[in-house]
């Protein structure tokens, strides 16, 4: 999960999206979030360390929240699915 998150903020596309799951991508293409990435890593500059972390497995399905002491990046909709 922290090579996501530091992906995400380092504005490090490629890394980040090849660490979703198929669900994810079918939502959201490369391109599209390309341009998350750069707004993110302009709004917060580099990757932060994670305050929190949660992770809910339910079969082949999770959900993962995870907070940052900035509380607007921890809206994250679509995460990857490995590393659980």
């Amino acid at each position: 999960m922290v090579e996501y998150s530091d992906a995400f903020l380092d504005a490090k596309p490629t890394v980040a999206y090849d660490l979703f799951s198929a669900r994810c991508k079918d939502r959201v293409t490369l391109s599209e979030f390309t341009g998350m990435l750069t707004a993110a890593k302009q709004m917060y500059g580099k990757a932060m360390p994670l305050k929190s972390f949660d992770a809910q497995v339910s079969g082949d399905l999770a959900r993962v929240t995870y907070t940052y002491d900035v509380p607007p990046a921890s809206n994250v909709s679509c995460m990857p699915d490995s590393g659980l």
